[in-house]
């Protein structure tokens, strides 16, 4: 008997599968805007204490993502009263920086810059797009999943693209609003590179996939809930039915004596 063979029903054959698009080889600049989450598992670097606090709210290290050529901060944000605002950004606001050992400073307050990005048409025509790209300690999306959705708490991952170099780091927060004053926190930035050759290569050699296969666009749409690849749990009527089936498959085993037999067996 499997391991999970109590737990699922038989289904029908899989549909014909259609690949929607394939993963090729980094391209240049891959990792500039945002982790290379689709290649590398990072390593992960444990970091975790307060780093913020006012009389409302309080801002935690938890953490670092490394990958081979940069890192994710990982912060989160827990507040005891939520207030009535607009709901508007603040410059008075949440404020972090990293104060690096070569004397530079990253923050996420460092402006942005033209962001050139390409793409086909339906037509097969190339087109060029352009817009505003955060610069310094890039803020990333958590997104909307219930691991997200918390009346007091809040998640914030920052990324930098590139690895800190070696010494002591400075980690500055400052929340005016939130009455939490310009604090700092040593940051062992050598650790950090030293784990980045952890990272694991998912995907190592990967060949161009064939272009005639490439869609030239494509559209998918992410909601909220655990990934629908997850087999689902057994409904109620399921389970009941899967637990007489195995109840009748029980009833005609050759047994040595009489016990847990009833009238009908």
């Amino acid at each position: 008997m499997g391991f999970f063979d109590d737990l699922v029903l038989p289904e029908e054959p899989a549909p014909e599968r259609t690949a929607l698009v394939r993963l090729g080889p980094p391209g240049e600049g891959e990792g500039r805007y945002e982790p290379p989450v689709d290649r590398f598992a990072p390593a992960v670097v444990r970091q975790l204490g307060v780093v913020g606090a006012g009389p409302e709210a309080r801002v935690l290290v938890t953490g670092w993502s490394v990958w081979p050529g940069s890192v994710t901060l990982h912060l989160s944000v827990f507040r005891r009263t939520r207030w009535q605002s607009s709901g508007r950004p603040r410059k008075s606001g949440l404020r972090v920086g990293l104060l690096l050992a070569d004397g530079r400073r990253v923050t996420s307050l460092d402006g942005t810059e033209t962001r050139e990005t390409a793409h086909t048409d339906a037509d097969g025509q190339r087109h060029t797009a352009y817009a505003p790209q955060a610069i310094g300690l890039l803020p990333l999306d958590p997104g909307m999943g219930p691991s997200q959705r918390s009346t007091f708490k809040t998640n914030v991952d920052l990324y930098l693209p590139e690895l800190p170099p070696t010494g002591t780091a400075q980690l500055v927060v400052e929340w005016p609003d939130e009455q939490i004053p310009e604090t700092r926190t040593a940051v062992d930035a050598t650790g950090l590179r030293h784990a980045s050759a952890d990272a694991v290569d998912v995907w190592p050699g990967l060949d161009p996939p064939d272009p005639a296969a490439q869609p030239t666009t494509f559209v998918t749409m992410d909601v909220s809930g655990p990934p629908r690849f997850l087999a689902p749990p057994l409904s109620q009527r399921e389970l009941r039915l899967l637990r007489e089936q195995e109840k009748a498959h029980r009833r005609y085993v050759p047994r040595a004596d009489w016990a847990d037999l009833g009238l009908r067996d």
